[in-house]
């Protein structure tokens, strides 16, 4: 599922600082992270969470179902609604869209605050995530980056929880026994195998697979027999490289010819050939923008002339020898990278995750894989060994490829900026800010998102501009995370 080699361009942004607390909520319900002297209480509403800072600061969860299926026009309304009866003690604004949902902002004499609605259609209704953040005037824009950490490491495992206890199920946490390079939770008892698989230096993939003791339910996360892939074009056809032929830009990397595959038709196809249960039968196969909207609105609107974009689909589907029916569910997330006048382009299944499970079990096979996908953690010591062998390996392909190598590699290596981590472009969302960094000292910051192109002078103003003209002659350009 995750493509750990890409992943660790973005692992400065994760970390959390050391001295901050993880909170478990007792019923089990959810988990997050917050600075010292700060405090997490169960809201007034069922479901709602309340973190409260030391200096006034405040930022409220509220998960909900609606029954019926909220449209793009109707979306304002329950935000408004739902904003006045948080009790924050702001004026509210008027809210518009962003990224896949609705933000609003609100103001007083002493407050500022923003909120954010966002859902998932389900055949019984819609699940709404409402997110509310508020701190005194002088103090919001030093918060944001504190909001941001605790959006990112909240974990909302309620209905996992309670599949889970229904089935006495009991969670440990398994780690990759290849390179130690990540850990997940799983139920005890189960059987779980694969890891981290190296295929280059930077050829890293993952794959893992959880059996319920009984044989009966498989859950499985990855692919590492799943390579990258690169679009057949007129410059590797004349160079003898067609589609279906393996083609190396060098370095042990080894990637295949082959047409770009959208998310919902790999899924399908994925299942049809490498899902091993007889008998096998789609019941619905439909695509997911809503899924990887987020992540495509941040890569359009802050392109680094790399054109990037996800396609995301889940196909369900039913199984079985005769007397045995199982169901299975599978999610796949194929990610594009093309460099602007260069032919073809480059992608990668950037997700992948499913299950198969005797029908009635498929509830809880679903919320273990639920609670699997939440729990994934890196290791801290095996991404700064992974950057220094990227760093290294890119340094030696910058000097020596040759020309149609060097336009494929820079893609592949553009591309490891992709994103796994979708809570980071959730909460920049809501703060309505955008992450950069000062190429002089390596220092990150996150900016409002209202411009183009941010400076900094020596003084460390930050100033935003609409077009690439530099503010003053001691400003320099601060770089955009996508």
């Amino acid at each position: 599922m995750w493509q750990l080699g890409l992943l660790v361009w973005l692992a400065p942004l994760w970390p959390q600082p050391p001295a901050w607390i993880t909170h478990k909520d007792p019923q089990g319900l959810f988990s997050l992270q917050h600075p010292p002297g700060w405090k997490v209480t169960p809201g007034r509403k069922p479901g709602r969470v309340d973190i409260e800072g030391s200096q006034g600061e405040q930022v409220i969860i509220w998960p909900v179902f609606i029954p019926g299926s909220p449209e793009a026009r109707s979306a304002p309304a329950v935000l408004r609604a739902m904003a006045v009866s948080l009790g924050m003690k702001v004026e509210w604004g008027e809210p518009h869209s962003a990224g896949a949902g609705v933000r609003m902002a609100g103001r007083s004499a002493e407050r500022m605050a923003i909120c954010f609605l966002t859902w998932v259609a389900t055949p019984k209704g819609a699940a709404v995530n409402v997110y509310a953040l508020a701190a005194p005037r002088a103090g919001y824009r030093p918060a944001q980056e504190t909001f941001a950490r605790i959006l990112e490491s909240f974990r909302a495992a309620g209905a996992v929880t309670r599949q889970a206890s229904g089935s006495s199920l009991r969670w440990v946490r398994w780690p990759d026994p290849r390179e130690n390079a990540f850990s997940l939770e799983v139920p005890a008892q189960w059987k779980t195998s694969g890891g981290l698989f190296r295929f280059a230096a930077v050829d890293v993939r993952t794959a893992w697979q959880t059996v319920s003791p009984d044989g009966q339910i498989r859950i499985s996360g990855g692919d590492a027999e799943l390579p990258a892939f690169t679009e057949p074009n007129q410059m590797l056809v004349m160079a003898g490289f067609h589609e279906g032929a393996w083609y190396s830009p060098g370095y042990g990397v080894r990637m295949l010819v082959r047409r770009y595959t959208p998310g919902a038709a790999f899924a399908r196809e994925y299942v049809t050939n490498r899902v091993d249960c007889p008998g096998l039968g789609p019941r619905e196969t439909r695509d997911r923008p809503d899924a990887v909207a987020a992540i495509n609105g941040v890569y359009a609107r802050y392109g680094t002339g790399i054109s990037v974009y996800l396609t995301a689909g889940e196909t369900a589907f039913t199984c079985g020898p005769p007397g045995r029916s199982m169901a299975g569910y599978y999610f796949a997330g194929t990610q594009r990278a093309q460099v602007p006048g260069m032919p073809g382009g480059l992608w990668n299944v950037e997700y992948l995750f499913g299950f198969v499970a005797p029908e009635a079990q498929a509830s809880l096979a679903h919320g273990v894989l639920d609670h699997i996908l939440g729990s994934v953690q890196l290791n801290p010591q095996w991404v700064a060994m992974q950057q220094n062998i990227t760093a290294n390996t890119s340094q030696i392909v910058s000097r020596t490829q040759a020309e149609i190598s060097k336009s494929i590699s820079s893609s592949y290596w553009s591309r490891q900026q992709s994103l796994d981590e979708i809570s980071r472009r959730r909460s920049n969302a809501i703060l309505g800010v955008v992450d950069v960094v000062d190429p002089l000292t390596g220092r990150e910051l996150k900016v409002e998102n209202d411009s183009n192109y941010y400076w900094m002078d020596p003084r460390g103003t930050i100033v935003g501009t609409q077009t690439d003209t530099r503010p003053n002659l001691d400003f320099r350009q601060l770089i955009q995370w996508p």
